[in-house]
């Protein structure tokens, strides 16, 4: 089961990814992608200031983007949740870009995603 960049844009974000890994039999895979918490709001954050700034990472919150919102949650909530979920972590990637390809852009301030990762990818295996 794969869910790509969903959970962060869901505000009930918990009984979706029930669904998710209720689907699942025992050994079965849950994959999902989100913007990384930490880094949210990278390439702006970084264009206007020249490095990363965050003042509220613990806190869960609504972030209001072009057409809809997304919401900040710690990365400890959606790990704890899955693990409650009778699912173990078998892998977190936090992937960037290959810094050949940033200075190929030309694009001002997109070191920040060789720097930094602006993704978090997370593969759980259901264990019960």
């Amino acid at each position: 089961m794969v869910c790509s960049m969903v959970l962060l844009a869901i505000p009930a974000w918990q009984s979706a990814m029930a669904a998710c890994v209720g689907a699942l039999k025992p050994g079965g895979r849950f994959v999902f992608s989100i913007t990384h918490p930490a880094f949210e709001n990278l390439y702006p954050t970084w264009r206007d200031h020249g490095h990363y700034q965050l003042d509220r990472y613990l806190d869960e919150y609504e972030m209001p983007e072009g057409y809809a919102p997304d919401f900040h949650r710690p990365l400890s909530a959606y790990i704890n949740e899955v693990i409650g979920l009778g699912c173990r972590v078998i892998e977190l990637r936090e992937p960037r870009l290959d810094p050949q390809v940033a200075r190929d852009t030309g694009i001002e301030a997109i070191e920040s995603y060789v720097a930094l990762p602006n993704f978090l990818i997370v593969s759980a295996e259901r264990d019960r």
